[in-house]
């Protein structure tokens, strides 16, 4: 059992340092190359960041063990707000009036309603997954055509501002974010098998916990961070960021190797969970109150 633990623990690991990496080595690449910090930002920081959920969904399905990783996408959406969310509540009140965040709010509720809608009728087929990406994509580039409060410097994240590094410290980042994340997800599942089966758990259940909250550690070690700093735009954005990340491309991915079915725990208990917590968020976003 010691065995199957340290696999987790050292594949989450590399998800987190890789994904970090992968993300500084491109956004160094792409100022360099001349493209806009707007487009890095958007495009390379919001897929980088949930790199560690849509490679786990995907190493996972691959594994045949497609309900690992739809409790991953579950469950990470359920910690997302109750812990990342959650924790800097604790001891900071943030505001929920930052710019974009209603419409990135409503936009993530209608995902998490297609998924609660399709899922169970339909589980998870290649047609939901082209759905699913195509409205990501169509956000983003909605985003960039009309940025929130009509101030592209808005849509420009933490890493976009730094300073980029040389080409050799960018291509040693982007080489272990390509090495690492692969990796660290093979690692990560393995291990969360091999858990599930000690235990007699169904593996979508060990999804829905260890490897949810575990994928969710970036999310959470960001927002600590950022409520210290008074960032509260950041804490909200990244909660719901991550949350439409994980639906609409995780579970995108996860859908073209489908057809997939949806576990019966899903419908008894973890979508209506998943909805609820949602559901306080974007009730306290649309109220606009703290």
């Amino acid at each position: 059992m010691l065995w199957f633990f340290v696999l987790l623990i050292a594949g989450l690991a590399f998800l987190v340092l890789a994904g970090d990496f992968l993300v500084r080595g491109a956004v160094g690449a792409a100022l360099k190359l001349g493209v806009s910090r707007i487009l890095a930002s958007v495009l390379i920081v919001g897929f980088g960041t949930s790199a560690p959920e849509m490679l786990v969904a995907t190493d996972a399905a691959l594994s045949g063990a497609p309900g690992l990783a739809m409790g991953n996408i579950v469950g990470s959406n359920i910690a997302n707000v109750l812990l990342v969310l959650g924790a800097p509540a604790l001891f900071f009140a943030l505001s929920t009036r930052g710019q974009g965040l209603l419409r990135s709010t409503v936009f993530t509720a209608l995902a998490t309603i297609a998924w609660l809608v399709l899922t169970p009728v339909l589980g998870l087929t290649p047609l939901i997954g082209v759905i699913f990406i195509a409205a990501l994509i169509l956000y983003i580039v909605g985003s960039l055509l009309m940025p929130p409060g009509g101030d592209p410097n808005a849509l420009v994240s933490d890493e976009v501002d730094d300073e980029p590094p040389g080409w050799v410290k960018t291509a040693l980042f982007i080489a272990l974010g390509v090495v690492g994340l692969p990796l660290g997800s093979h690692l990560a599942i393995t291990g969360a098998l091999g858990l599930s089966e000690l235990w007699g758990w169904q593996s979508e259940l060990v999804g829905l916990t260890l490897l949810a909250i575990g994928t969710s550690l970036p999310e959470f070690a960001a927002a600590m961070a950022a409520a210290f700093r008074k960032d509260e735009d950041m804490v909200f954005g990244n909660v719901v960021g991550s949350n439409m990340f994980n639906i609409l491309g995780a579970g995108g991915i996860v859908a073209l190797f489908g057809p997939f079915t949806l576990p019966p725990i899903f419908e008894r208990f973890d979508h209506w969970f998943m909805a609820g917590a949602f559901l306080v968020v974007f009730v306290t976003v649309l109220m606009r109150r703290r």
